[in-house]
């Protein structure tokens, strides 16, 4: 995740907040490790499930100018549908990714699955900031074709228009499954205020 290619055109807008951050606030953001590069590991290779490899672009507020050199942080759930949460509520699949000078980033990872015995449909969490752009979340990555996609999630996503947040996905001759995506950044956070101890939201 240079060129404008359609393929690659996903923006995902921020636009409003979920119902469970606004009531306890958005999972911690780990800061990354030195060395972050724009491809990063959210599930290693050993790790059981379908392979995935998920590429992207950050743009500034224009949707246009690329947005370089910020972090990309993105957690999701096992093939199992759980977290694995530690005690301080860090998913156990999460990684790190820098945009490089075209705004673009790649994660390798594997499809998660929905959460047990809930009719969420599976999806990927994106926090992103840096060089300029506070610290702020972006709507889940959805994948067309979940089963348990209903009728608000379809029309939810089909009202954002190019914005939209269920995304197309591909399997290569290997197996590996593919998946673009966009963001549109911010200047300005979108957590509560109550939760802006976190420097990176100024």
């Amino acid at each position: 995740m240079t060129s404008r290619s359609p393929r690659l055109l996903f923006i995902v807008p921020l636009l409003y907040m979920p119902v469970l951050a606004a009531q306890m606030g958005p999972p911690p953001t780990p800061a990354p490790p030195n060395g972050v590069s724009a491809g990063g590991i959210i599930a290693a290779p050993s790790e059981p499930g379908e392979r995935l490899v998920i590429s992207g672009q950050a743009l500034a507020p224009d949707g246009v100018t690329p947005a370089v050199g910020v972090v990309i942080y993105a957690y999701q759930t096992d093939a199992t549908g759980e977290y694995h949460n530690d005690s301080n509520r860090v998913a156990r699949l999460h990684g790190w990714a820098k945009t490089d000078q075209s705004g673009r980033f790649e994660f390798r990872t594997i499809r998660p699955a929905p959460y047990p015995n809930r009719g969420i449909p599976a999806h990927v969490h994106f926090h992103a900031w840096g060089n300029g752009y506070p610290l702020q979340w972006t709507e889940d990555l959805k994948f067309a074709g979940d089963p348990l996609l209903g009728p608000r999630d379809a029309s939810d996503s089909q009202a954002l228009g190019d914005f939209a947040n269920i995304r197309p996905v591909t399997r290569d001759a290997d197996g590996v499954w593919h998946c673009s995506i966009r963001f549109r950044l911010s200047r300005q956070t979108n957590y509560p205020a109550q939760y802006r101890d976190d420097p990176r939201t100024h």
